[in-house]
């Protein structure tokens, strides 16, 4: 059966543990089985008091994180490539210490925008190091899923068939990929079609409207865009995502154009959006 996931900017990416345990009651309230918390700012996590709250709320912990600037393991340059692998292994170190299952997000390059074409060497860079990540979470517990997103914030992977060519790179069973509506529905011909070959390698399916806000507004039809995952035997998690400038780390909320607050009520979002999944998913909810 599914499980069901919500981004913490819904509430609030504060990763100080009381505003964390405030967002984990309303992600109960709300029906979601788990939350994806940011994993930025390394230094400053709490992560006993983090792992406790989570345990105490009995909310599972996702993880989300991406590289920082100097640290591409895509990288021509041997020493920002060890960066950015050093910064993986600090990832999974904390987010088995925090008692996170899986990781989400771009692991294999810089988000923002490219200013030109990624090329194959760069790719094969990229593999190289996320495969070790990919060893390094699997003997943590922890799963890794790589975000394919649009090409105003990676030049590197944008669609799934990229994204299928890029797993066989890495080549680790560990290593999935994280389908998010959004960025389909920008870079794909037929996301449907994409979705459905995505398949036999999804780990993460996000449901995520165009303008990023409340999941009954906006110009997607989630009920299509979701029917290759409905209808198949795909027993992951099912995530929602939403962005208000106002509730964003505002460097992240930079990168990612951000720039107003796309709704004002995120536990109404919430409760929408758990309308939406029961909908569509029905009995292959976990709960």
């Amino acid at each position: 059966m599914v499980r069901t996931a919500i981004h913490a900017a819904v509430w609030s990416t504060d990763p100080e543990p009381d505003s964390v345990a405030r967002v984990l009651s309303e992600v109960a309230q709300t029906g979601f089985d788990c939350l994806a918390l940011p994993l930025r700012n390394l230094h400053q996590l709490r992560t006993a008091e983090l792992a406790n709250v989570f345990q105490r709320s009995g909310i599972t912990a996702l993880g989300t994180t991406g590289l920082p600037i100097g640290a591409d393991v895509s990288s021509e340059d041997p020493a920002q490539r060890q960066r950015g692998e050093e910064h993986l292994r600090n990832v999974i170190a904390i987010a088995r210490d925090i008692g996170v299952i899986q990781v989400n997000g771009v692991l294999y390059s810089l988000l923002g925008h490219a200013g030109a074409p990624v090329g194959q060497e760069a790719r094969r860079r990229s593999a190289e190091i996320v495969h070790r990540a990919g060893e390094a979470a699997a003997a943590s517990g922890v799963r890794l899923c790589v975000e394919l997103v649009n090409r105003y914030e990676t030049a590197m992977l944008n669609t799934v068939e990229q994204g299928i060519e890029y797993l066989a790179l890495v080549d680790h069973p560990n290593v999935l990929l994280h389908l998010d509506t959004y960025h389909l529905a920008i870079e794909e011909r037929d996301p449907l079609a994409a979705t459905q070959a995505a398949l036999p390698h999804l780990g993460y399916f996000e449901l995520d409207q165009s303008h990023r806000g409340r999941l009954d507004e906006g110009s997607l039809d989630l009920r299509a865009m979701a029917s290759p995952v409905r209808n198949s035997s795909y027993d992951g998690l099912i995530g929602v995502e939403a962005f208000a400038r106002s509730r964003a780390a505002a460097d992240h909320a930079n990168v990612l154009s951000i720039w107003r607050d796309h709704f004002d009520d995120g536990t109404a979002l919430a409760r929408q959006a758990m309308s939406l999944i029961r909908e569509i998913f029905g009995p292959a909810l976990g709960r």
